[in-house]
């Protein structure tokens, strides 16, 4: 089976090995099918570079040197973790932004060749290039898979590059109870970063939530000893406000130190909504 694949004109497939990334791309109102299938292209050439630099990608980000040579995703995959980790305190390794990192580099692929309105999805983090004028409506499920618990309307200019999700039901490790977390913001891979400390932080200690060590799922993780949760069972109101608490506090950190823009939170049915506000302020809602 051929890599890379044109589904639709506005449907470009990259399916190759660990990576399955779609590609998306118009121009003047058209899909352009021959623009997303370079910017495909281009992220096989990154999965090659990310292989070169396994190690380092497992590395404590606050360890690693700011300067040397690197590919330039392994750079935003490094540099978005490194900026979350400093404002939230919670240690990181570059692997926590490499999804969001491969979709951003793709979707810059496509917008220097003239797309003016790109959806890069990458395991379910995207990366978004929109030109002033152009719009798009982002789907929050409330777990992988689910039904639709938030929409985001987007438009270009409005700051946003990159909406990552994260939670204990998927694919990443984390040690929270949240289902879903998603957070949007200036680009893909700080998005991606900040997904999963927020999911993180959503944490309560109960006997309905079942955690073992990364190694047990994963000999090979870049966290061995980490604790990740792999089932929860209902969680009581009290349990359930308390994880939100814990996230939404740390939302309010990320939102005022960084280029973010919102943060979604799904815990046992209960949903949470914080936003940067056109005056520089927080609203939070429940909802």
């Amino acid at each position: 089976m051929e890599p890379i694949r044109v589904l639709r004109p506005d449907l470009v497939v990259v399916d190759w090995g660990p990576m399955t990334l779609s590609v998306r791309a118009w121009a003047g109102g058209k899909p352009r099918p021959v623009m997303a299938a370079k910017a495909a292209a281009h992220a096989l050439q990154l999965l090659a570079q990310l292989a070169d630099f396994q190690h380092y990608l497992k590395l404590d980000v606050l360890d690693l040197p700011r300067r040397g040579r690197r590919p330039a995703v392994v750079a935003a995959a490094a540099e978005a973790c490194r900026q979350v980790a400093l404002a939230s305190g919670v240690r990181l390794t570059p692997l926590a932004a490499v999804a969001g990192a491969v979709a951003g580099q793709v979707a810059q692929a496509a917008w220097n060749l003239g797309a003016d309105k790109v959806v890069v999805n990458n395991g379910g983090d995207l990366a978004l290039r929109l030109a002033l004028g152009r719009r798009l409506l982002v789907g929050l499920p409330l777990f992988p898979g689910g039904p639709l618990g938030h929409q985001l309307s987007l438009r270009g200019g409005d700051g946003v590059g990159g909406v990552a999700t994260s939670g204990w039901p998927g694919r990443s490790f984390s040690p929270g109870v949240a289902e879903q977390v998603a957070v949007w913001g200036a680009d893909g891979a700080l998005a991606d970063a900040a997904a999963t400390v927020l999911a993180g932080a959503c944490r309560v200690d109960s006997p309905r939530v079942t955690r073992v060590p990364a190694r047990e799922l994963d000999p090979n993780t870049d966290v061995p000893e980490f604790m990740v949760t792999t089932h929860v069972d209902a969680l009581s109101d009290d349990e359930a406000a308390q994880a939100l608490a814990g996230g939404e506090a740390l939302a309010r950190r990320l939102l005022l130190a960084l280029p973010l823009v919102g943060a979604h939170f799904s815990v046992s049915g209960r949903k949470l909504v914080i936003t940067r506000q056109a005056g520089g302020g927080l609203l939070a809602r429940r909802v």
